[in-house]
C-alpha cells in the first residue's frame, strides 16, 4: 500500500448502473434517472449482466471527505482487472487516470460538498472466464499526503 495513504473510504453499497443492453456510448446526463438500476456493490460483471458483453455505466454519489488540509489530495481507487475503464467523470468533468492497475484518479481539484462519480467499463465475460470483471472489488475514496 502507498506510504502516503492516510485514509480510505469504501464506496460499497448502492451504485446506479446502466447495463450494456442500453448501448449508450455517450456520457449519460445526470438527469437520466429513469433507466438506471440500483445494485449493491461490489459485484462481478457476470452476476450483474450474465454473459452480456459491452459497455456499462457506473454512477455513485458521495460527500466530500471532511477535515482535508492543503497538504492532502483525494483520489478515487478502482481495483485491478475491472475491464477497460473509460469516460471517467467527477461532477460532470472528465478526468484522466493518475495511475494504471490499480487505476487511480486525482479528484482533489474537482471536489464539491456533494459529488457524482461516473465512468464506463467495457468488458467481455466470454473472452477470459477466469477474470471476474466489473466492480468485483471495492472502489475507494483515498486521502493521500502530498509530501513524500
Amino acid at each position: 500500500m502507498d506510504s502516503n495513504l492516510l485514509h480510505r473510504i469504501r464506496l460499497k453499497g448502492p451504485w446506479e448502473i446502466l447495463p450494456p443492453e442500453e448501448n449508450l456510448d455517450d456520457v449519460p446526463s445526470s438527469k437520466q434517472d429513469q433507466t438506471w438500476q440500483r445494485h449493491a456493490m461490489p459485484m462481478d460483471w457476470r452476476a450483474l449482466f450474465g454473459e452480456s458483453a459491452g459497455k456499462a455505466w457506473f454512477r455513485r454519489r458521495f460527500h466530500r471527505p471532511s477535515g482535508l488540509t492543503s497538504d492532502e489530495c483525494v483520489q478515487i481507487y478502482l481495483p485491478e482487472g475491472v475491464g477497460d475503464v473509460s469516460d471517467f467523470h467527477i461532477n460532470q468533468k472528465p478526468l484522466q487516470p493518475a495511475s494504471e492497475e490499480p487505476i487511480r484518479f486525482d479528484v482533489t481539484a474537482e471536489l464539491e460538498d456533494f459529488n457524482e462519480l461516473l465512468f464506463a467499463i467495457t468488458f467481455d465475460p466470454t473472452a477470459n472466464r477466469s477474470l471476474p470483471g466489473g466492480l468485483w472489488e471495492t472502489v475507494f475514496v483515498e486521502i493521500h499526503s502530498k509530501s513524500s
